[in-house]
Parts: C-alpha cells; sequence; structure tokens
C-alpha cells in the first residue's frame, strides 16, 4: 500500500472509531443519527480498500512471480 492509501484507510479507521465512542459515551440512549451514518457508511469503504488492496498486492506478486 502506498502512503495515501494508508492515510486513507486509518481516517476512515478513526471515523468508524469515533462513531463507536460517540455511542459509548450516551449508554442506555439511542445512537445519534450522524454516529449511524458515520459507522454505516464508513465500514463498507474500509472493506472495499483493504480487500481490493489485498488482492492487488497478490494479484502483482503473482505476475511479477513472487507469489508462494
Amino acid at each position: 500500500m502506498n502512503w495515501f492509501k494508508r492515510y486513507v484507510v486509518g481516517c476512515l479507521i478513526a471515523v468508524l472509531l469515533f462513531a463507536a465512542v460517540d455511542s459509548a459515551k450516551r449508554p442506555g440512549e439511542e445512537m445519534r443519527y450522524g454516529a449511524i451514518l458515520l459507522a454505516s457508511a464508513g465500514w463498507p469503504v474500509v472493506a472495499a480498500i483493504v480487500v481490493g488492496s489485498t488482492i492487488g498486492d497478490v494479484v502483482h506478486d503473482v505476475r511479477q512471480g513472487k507469489a508462494g
């Protein structure tokens, strides 16, 4: 992963953590809509970037003959 992808993944993980901390600070109450939107929009993006990057690295290594 290059530095930009690491930066983006780090920011997205931070967004998910901020949403979790926001909901943890208010036990027994419903989550705020902003936290729900952040969590619901953030996790698929993080998962897609991580899985896509991993698959891309594997394919690159296979093409270069470095796999296995």
